[in-house]
């Protein structure tokens, strides 16, 4: 008895992120209960992939039970579907618990369409954390397998029970070998970074080499889903159950090519942030009373060739800080007759960064107090000048607005 199961897909995402970088919001998610205080969800995507497995299995369980009739074949079809998601589920924990051990807390578990995934808070300090959370869920799945085998090993009977308990064991045995593929966003993907990590020294490059990796292994899933389809058409045994799993197959090479590609992306952007430096991002800016004109502060602007304008009070104090986007919205027509003060956004404390701020840090404050300038000051008080999150989000590579023509 040997029908292969679809390898469901594990992987332990960092961050808050799903398995495709977004994860899927609640509100769309079906809450089963907690483990080990974690929140279990289940996507109604899993859905297809009961009825697939349904539909896929039913046949193959009554050639396999002695006497089974076409309801109960499908009954225990259904059963077997929920039976691999509880496997996906026992794969997600292994992650789970060795992932609070070394530190790491879990925002939640996710059951999907193509597996499941383990969302952990924040990131490894060292190689071995990152692979003994990554060996854990095939560990798991490794054991379950050799567990279910041994006791449905004994007696061979062919009983419903029996036939059920091997083709569970099958099926954890392909979870555990496909994961531990050496490619992001797999697990064996997370082993092969740690290793990377542990010799290299660098944990970008080790991110790095498991994504290219991650993305050869997505090649090399869909070849092999091409010549399992075109080996299906020379022997004429194309129906539903194949069509179904070819589409499998193609779904899954997609989502690991597209995590692999989110991963490199997720580092390069990494890889600029560190490079960050407020200095390097500050604009020049004026400096006027609350009371100065809109129209009249354009032209000040443009004479002292300055990009940014702070309102300060009769002391010289800056509380306030105007957004370029207002004023190019702002008609003409009534820029003489508004004052700085009507389109300024008052300083509070998140919307005044120090000029040393840089890297990880800078990116913190920004995603704490988000806001289009900033007002940039040393360490004697004394303002800098303007930082724009334009210019922070083109000095890290990402796409720009439309730009608004003052």
């Amino acid at each position: 008895m040997t029908k292969p199961t679809g390898p469901p897909n594990s992987s332990s995402s960092r961050g808050s992120t799903g398995p495709s970088g977004d994860g899927p919001a609640t509100g769309r998610l079906l809450k089963l209960g907690s483990v080990v205080g974690v929140p279990i969800y289940v996507s109604p995507s899993w859905i297809i992939v009961a009825a697939f497995i349904t539909l896929s299995y039913a046949d193959f369980l009554r050639d396999q039970i002695e006497g089974a009739s076409r309801t109960l074949s499908y009954t225990l079809a259904l059963v077997f579907a929920v039976a691999l998601a509880v496997s996906v589920l026992a794969h997600e924990l292994g992650h789970t618990m060795v992932s609070q051990a070394v530190g790491l807390p879990v925002r939640r578990i996710v059951v999907f369409l193509l597996g499941g995934v383990s969302e952990i808070e924040g990131e490894t300090k060292r190689p071995r954390d990152e692979f003994a959370i990554a060996a854990a869920g095939p560990a798991v799945s490794f054991l379950l397998a050799g567990v279910l085998w041994g006791i449905g090993s004994l007696p061979p009977t062919r009983s419903a029970a029996q036939v059920m308990l091997i083709l569970l064991a099958w099926s954890n045995l392909v979870i555990a070998v496909f994961n531990v593929l050496p490619g992001l966003p797999l697990d064996g993907g997370r082993l092969l970074q740690a290793l990377v990590w542990r010799v290299g020294k660098d944990r970008g490059r080790a991110v790095r080499a498991a994504a290219w990796s991650g993305r050869f292994v997505a090649v090399a899933v869909g070849v092999l889903t091409l010549l399992a389809n075109s080996l299906m058409q020379r022997t004429d045994t194309v129906d539903l159950a194949s069509v179904a799993g070819t589409a499998m197959g193609f779904a899954i090479a997609a989502f690991l090519w597209f995590g692999a590609s989110q991963t490199l992306r997720s580092s390069e952007l990494g890889q600029r942030a560190e490079a960050l430096q407020v200095g390097h991002l500050i604009r020049p800016a004026v400096y006027l009373p609350a009371d100065t004109p809109v129209a009249e502060a354009v032209r000040r602007v443009a004479q002292a060739r300055a990009a940014g304008i702070v309102v300060i009070d009769r002391g010289g104090l800056s509380r306030g800080i105007v957004r370029e986007a207002d004023i190019a919205q702002l008609e003409p027509s009534r820029r003489p007759w508004m004052t700085v003060a009507d389109v300024a956004r008052s300083l509070e404390p998140g919307l005044v960064i120090s000029d040393s701020t840089n890297g990880e840090e800078l990116l913190k404050h920004v995603q704490a107090t988000p806001a289009s300038e900033y007002l940039v000051i040393g360490a004697d008080g004394v303002s800098r000048g303007v930082m724009a999150t334009v210019d922070l989000a083109r000095a890290l590579g990402l796409p720009q607005p439309n730009p608004i023509r003052t």
